[in-house]
């Protein structure tokens, strides 16, 4: 009887035995192949829609549990694991920039090779929000608007659309919406006049590229009584040879190319000469210093370099900023910018502008 259990205890230990032989002969490697004709098959919204050819299951060298996806751009990426049964996904993309895909199959232990990268410039999509939205009272009933571009333009940035409405205890009152767009990627500031003490606004901005408008950054604004004083000396940057477009114009240039790049300058759109060379338009932004009293308005003074008198300008009470016309491009100016709050107003450090020369044919 003795023997009879002996044996028994020998065979269960030479089953188990045989059992870990098996499982170490189907132990887990590298798959050999990569999946074949990695295919673009279209968009959907803010994905590309990819495809491939399976790979043949004796390749795998394991428990086939799916594939890996990897998208990237120069400077994103992003992995996706995928099912077994599927050759056929959607992958969020990274908007107007060259993607690159790839695709590997996957055990329960090992990636496999990836196959060969395929690639493709992704459309547009809407931009992200504008951030850091704020504004600082100008006199009265005036308040100067100021934002930072969105993290991710998602696209060539043409400009940011403010809307104004008259804020209600819930909501706004949409009859009282009035839209302006501003132009320029880089132009990230603007001045709304003509509100009324006591009366609250609500104010949004928006980012707006060829693919549409995004997400709406939100503030509230009321103009609260002010007494002038002194302003703080302002600043102001200037650009020499421009030539503002309307906002259609404007879109129909930098659409045309889904690739093409933005002017640094918010409103370099584009540059007109006529005959002469020497003549053209030059555009002076406002820099208030907000910190302190930036003033209402403000007008110019400027000259030839070397000349007696001033020529001022009509003050600019809408904008901030003004363009001047027959510009001599050619000789150097010097330029000052008077912040004016009531009857008192600040003159700007004077700036002299280079001598410029465009030449023929230049557009």
């Amino acid at each position: 009887m003795a023997a009879v259990w002996c044996f028994l205890a020998l065979f269960a230990l030479c089953a188990h035995c045989s059992a870990n032989n098996r499982t170490k002969l189907t132990r887990e490697l590298v798959p050999l192949a990569a999946p074949i004709n990695l295919t673009l098959v279209g968009f959907e919204t803010r994905d590309a829609l990819i495809s491939w050819e399976p790979v043949a299951s004796e390749s795998v060298r394991g428990t086939f549990r799916g594939y890996i996806v990897r998208i990237w751009n120069h400077a994103l990426s992003q992995v996706y694991a995928i099912p077994p049964e599927v050759t056929q996904t959607a992958v969020q993309f990274f908007p107007y920039s060259r993607n690159f895909v790839t695709v590997s199959v996957r055990n329960d232990k090992y990636v496999g090779p990836r196959s060969v990268a395929m690639w493709f410039d992704a459309p547009q999509t809407e931009p992200g929000m504008p951030f850091h939205f704020e504004h600082s009272q100008l006199g009265s009933q005036s308040a100067l608007l100021q934002w930072r571009r969105p993290a991710h333009a998602n696209g060539a940035l043409l400009g940011y659309n403010i809307y104004c409405s008259e804020a209600q205890e819930f909501g706004h009152n949409a009859q009282t919406t009035v839209q302006e767009f501003i132009q320029g990627r880089d132009n990230t500031q603007a001045k709304i006049t003509g509100l009324k003490l006591g009366q609250r606004y609500l104010i949004e901005v928006a980012a707006v590229n060829c693919a549409g408008e995004g997400e709406r950054n939100t503030l509230l604004v009321e103009a609260e009584p002010h007494q002038p004083y002194t302003p703080s000396r302002p600043a102001f940057k200037y650009t020499i040879g421009v030539a503002p477009l309307d906002k259609a114009g404007h879109f129909a240039r930098h659409c045309a190319a889904s690739a093409t790049q933005l002017d640094d300058d918010s409103y370099v759109l584009n540059t007109v000469l006529p005959q002469d060379r020497c003549v053209v338009q030059t555009l002076i932004k406002w820099v208030p210093d907000v910190t302190h009293n930036p003033g209402e308005n403000f007008f110019l003074k400027y000259r030839l370099k070397g000349a007696t008198d001033w020529t001022e300008t009509s003050p600019e009470l809408s904008e901030d900023f003004v363009v001047l016309r027959d510009f001599d491009a050619c000789r150097s100016y010097e330029i000052i910018l008077v912040a004016v709050d009531g009857d008192f107003s600040t003159e700007s450090e004077p700036q002299e502008t280079p001598a410029v020369l465009f030449p023929t044919g230049f557009h």
